[in-house]
């Protein structure tokens, strides 16, 4: 089956799903174009429904359920809070400086492990006081989580 409207790579086999879905359904849609209209719409709705992009990195979808899974246990503990940054401090920027050349040396030696590079980029977040900048490094955090959990779940189980 082709597909029925020009989609992004990552949402044609979405796309096909729902078609075929569509295609397959007994319920009157009136003219072909209408099948592709409704396929359309669903695709937007669905992809509006989980987020501007599906993940592409393989395993994130499933950490970000643990996450969301997460998040919500410490909402239904502690309620949405709200807390000033308390970042800012050069101190941070002394501490993250330190675990860069940490893992610059580690780099060079070969022997890089996820600690260090994680807390390098937890003091750098913790250093920033520009709130567009520290939005960034907590990003950058927690893609370097995410990284550290996918490399976890790719090791052998005992």
């Amino acid at each position: 089956m082709t597909d029925p409207i020009n989609l992004p790579q990552e949402l044609a086999p979405l796309g096909r799903l729902i078609a075929e879905t569509i295609r397959d359904t007994p319920v009157r849609l009136g003219t072909p174009e209408g099948a592709a209209d409704l396929t359309a719409q669903l695709i937007v709705n669905v992809s509006a429904y989980m987020g501007r992009q599906l993940p592409r990195t393989p395993g994130l979808a499933k950490h970000m359920l643990e996450v969301d899974t997460e998040r919500q246990r410490q909402l239904t503990k502690w309620g949405d809070q709200h807390h000033p940054d308390g970042t800012g401090w050069q101190r941070f920027g002394d501490t993250a400086q330190h675990w860069k050349d940490t893992c610059d040396e580690a780099h060079a030696a070969g022997s890089t492990t996820w600690a260090p590079i994680l807390l390098e980029e937890v003091f750098e977040a913790a250093e920033e006081d520009d709130p567009v900048k520290l939005r960034t490094e907590l990003v950058q955090c927690a893609a370097v989580i995410q990284a550290w959990i996918s490399d976890i779940d790719s090791r052998e189980k005992p």
